[in-house]
């Protein structure tokens, strides 16, 4: 008896250890710019959101998706840093033309909500702070660009002084 307590003891105690050595990662931070992180997972569902667009994913969409990323990060960045502002109504209109889309998509609220196994507000709690970050990108964008005057010709004679094995 007391041999077959011990035995249990040892083996419980053997899986304690083991359990707690076990590391499961749920998310990795696979870039920073200043104080802004993109994690491995926003990678992977920007991915997977192009895939459900039906949209052509190359093989180096991760390179891809992440070099974007990274860009977006540092105009919002920049758009802080200037104070670009970005109204409240602007981002409640586009999350509920977002939440619109998906009840069309998926046929009602309520099965939006069990599909996604969140409710209505919590989707658009989800997509707040992306959609924000994506208009300061987009204003810091168009910043950038708003004093850039460039003709067509300007654009020919630009790639006509490259050489034709260097353009791929």
């Amino acid at each position: 008896m007391k041999n077959t307590f011990l035995l249990i003891a040892a083996l419980a105690t053997g899986f304690l250890v083991q359990a707690q050595t076990h590391k499961v990662v749920a998310d990795k931070i696979v870039g920073v710019v200043g104080d802004k992180i993109i994690l491995q997972s926003d990678i992977r569902n920007a991915i997977l959101d192009a895939q459900r667009q039906g949209q052509a994913v190359p093989e180096n969409a991760e390179c891809t998706i992440m070099e974007q990323a990274l860009a977006q990060k540092a105009l919002v960045l920049q758009a802080e840093k200037d104070s670009i502002p970005v109204s409240e109504e602007e981002i409640d209109a586009q999350l509920e033309n977002q939440v619109r889309g998906f009840v069309n998509m998926y046929g009602s609220k309520d099965a939006l909500e069990q599909i996604a196994g969140r409710t209505v507000y919590q989707i658009k709690e989800d997509f707040r702070i992306p959609f924000r970050e994506r208009k300061q990108a987009e204003l810091m964008r168009n910043k950038i660009v708003a004093n850039i005057k460039i003709t067509p010709t300007e654009v020919k004679a630009y790639y006509d002084q490259i050489p034709v094995d260097k353009l791929v």
